[in-house]
């Protein structure tokens, strides 16, 4: 065999070698790069092709398989594939070039072939469309070293209708960012008092504290593309910090989402870990009940010198959707955290939908004070609280699942609710009246706190919401505590309905002043039960009765009809699919 061509064939996955590839960037590889590449230059000669497919784990990684045909001089045709394993955030790798004799076309049952090395073939992609594969034979194979460049016959014939989002090919840094030691990596630090667009041909890297607009004043929009992965350089505070009158527009899509993330994350041979970056905080000047007259003086808990709060409910930060927050979480001290996602009064006037925090070390979802509204929130195997609340905010949440990881990862696990008006004037105003719907809250088992802690004088209106398996000594479902939380039993502004619990202890007390609080909270809300709810993992399973047992909450537009118990219907529910990473089903 002297010299190959090749020919377009579609093959099926039969087995894969994982063998990394060292680069990586925001191109994350999806099933839109399935199909035929071809090199259109003709530069080898007619008919030069691959068929590629992507496998996606749930855990992020991917197998690549290639094919083709292999001819020899004699015109004698050989199937050769490649099926190199890739990180999530990998865009080129090296495996092995193969071809298999023995057996038949059909398989056989127990019918073995023999695999033998050609060589090794190395793909790197440019973006959807575009992408390089050389071939470098093996000594004394008798091939030729040879590189293709290809083109995705499907994302050419039809760009516009592709779901790939990778449309352009990195071309270098923008004016205010730097470049990275790390190929297709700009670096973002400091104050950012500029428009700027965050590609998702480039992976954003940020160094420490990197805020956007000064405190409304030099205000700036910062815009992320889908699919656009972003990373701390490796400092635990690194964060994003957006002022108030300054906005964020991070929209992703059900099939790109934006990933925050460990810059360990994604790679072959790393491993990320909880507090490996910071988070994402939005600061607006929506009201807060810790600084309610001008100057509206808030200081962040992690930082006194970013300032927040305000008088316009209507405020607007912007927009996040379809934005996962993985392995984020800085404690500066012990009570001055950074979360996966943190609101200091942000404004109903932001958008906030499908947003996921996966295994941050410190509270998921943390609001202080404001008005803002939110849809379908995943907080998931985090190490504190799933949703925490403080300084009056007031907002209205529907669709939210919190789950903690297995006591054995050791990754940390707290309550499900953590409810507080203000820790240090349990009853300042405006006070703290959250409406939550449509809810599922699974704790570990022996791990944690409870499910939902009412304190320091929180109002609110809990409805449909499932609290289970919040087991360990001394903690509860459902948990009341402070004079201040008590003195809102019995009346309008704190009630919880169709409100299902399932734990070792269903209701219980805190110490302080609350004694048979928490039962008379229970006893007096509509459709409240306890038992067994019957799911299959986290979606209710057949004959459920959480699937009927809700109500309809029809405060305000605001809220879907959903007249069930949890934040899923059923089992064919699972509005989790797709744009989340590694919920387990």
């Amino acid at each position: 065999m002297k010299s190959a061509y090749h020919k377009l064939l579609l093959g099926s996955l039969i087995a894969a070698t994982f063998a990394a590839g060292p680069a990586e960037a925001a191109l994350r590889l999806s099933d839109a790069f399935d199909g035929a590449w071809g090199d259109l230059s003709n530069a080898h000669g007619e008919g030069r092709g691959w068929v590629l497919d992507v496998i996606s784990g749930p855990d992020g990684r991917r197998v690549l398989f290639i094919s083709g045909y292999l001819y020899d001089n004699d015109g004698k045709p050989l199937w050769v594939t490649a099926s190199p394993g890739m990180g999530e955030f990998e865009y080129s790798a090296t495996a092995d070039l193969v071809y298999r004799t023995g057996g038949t076309f059909d398989g056989a049952p127990g019918e073995k072939t023999t695999p033998h090395t050609l060589g090794s073939a190395t793909i790197e992609f440019a973006n959807c469309s575009e992408a390089t594969l050389s071939i470098t034979p093996a000594a004394g194979s008798g091939f030729k070293a040879i590189t293709y460049n290809l083109t995705s016959l499907q994302q050419s014939a039809a760009p516009t209708g592709s779901s790939c989002v990778y449309k352009k090919k990195f071309a270098g840094c923008p004016t205010g960012t730097t470049a990275a030691a790390a190929p297709r990596t700009c670096i973002l630090t400091g104050n950012i008092k500029r428009d700027l667009t965050l590609t998702n041909d480039t992976t954003w890297e940020l160094e420490g504290l990197v805020t956007i607009g000064g405190d409304n004043a030099n205000s700036a929009t910062l815009s992320i593309e889908p699919g656009t992965l972003v990373t701390g350089s490796g400092n635990s505070a690194d964060y994003l910090y957006v002022n108030p009158g300054s906005k964020i527009y991070a929209n992703g899509t059900p099939y790109a989402p934006i990933v925050f993330t460990s810059p360990r994350d994604g790679r072959s041979g790393q491993t990320p870990a909880p507090g490996d970056w910071g988070g994402i905080v939005l600061s607006g000047n929506a009201p807060n009940n810790k600084c309610r007259t001008a100057p509206f003086d808030c200081r962040s808990e992690f930082d006194s010198n970013l300032r927040y709060g305000g008088d316009n409910p209507h405020d607007s930060s912007g927009s996040l959707r379809y934005v996962q927050s993985r392995y984020a979480g800085y404690v500066f001290v012990e009570g001055r955290e950074v979360n996966s996602f943190t609101f200091q009064s942000v404004g109903d006037g932001t958008v906030l939908e499908y947003l996921q925090s996966y295994r941050g070390k410190d509270d998921g979802f943390e609001w202080f004070g404001g008005t803002v509204n939110a849809k379908y929130l995943v907080s998931y195997e985090g190490g504190d609280d799933g949703f925490d609340w403080d300084e009056g905010w007031s907002g209205k949440v529907q669709f939210a699942f919190s789950k903690w990881a297995d006591s054995s990862l050791a990754l940390g696990d707290d309550n499900g609710f953590e409810s507080s008006n203000q820790a240090d004037n349990h009853d300042a105003s405006p006070r703290a009246t959250p409406r939550w719907s449509n809810v599922t809250l699974i704790g570990n088992g022996n791990g944690g706190g409870n499910g939902i802690h009412l304190k320091e004088g929180t109002a609110g209106h809990l409805s449909n919401i499932l609290v289970t398996n919040f087991n360990k000594s001394g903690k509860s479902c459902l948990h009341v505590d402070h004079a201040a939380t008590a003195a809102l039993v019995g009346g309008t502004d704190l009630t919880l309905d169709h409100i299902w619990l399932n734990c070792a202890v269903n209701v219980a007390d805190g110490s302080k002043g609350v004694a048979g609080k928490a039962q008379a909270l229970f006893d007096a809300g509509a459709g409240n039960k306890t038992g067994n709810p019957q799911i299959a993992g986290f979606l209710p399973a057949a004959g459920s009765p959480l699937t009927a047992g809700g109500r309809l909450v029809g405060e305000d537009s605001f809220f879907t009809s959903a007249p069930y118990i949890g934040a899923f219907r059923d089992a064919n529910d699972d509005w989790t699919v797709g744009w989340t990473h590694y919920v387990q089903r």
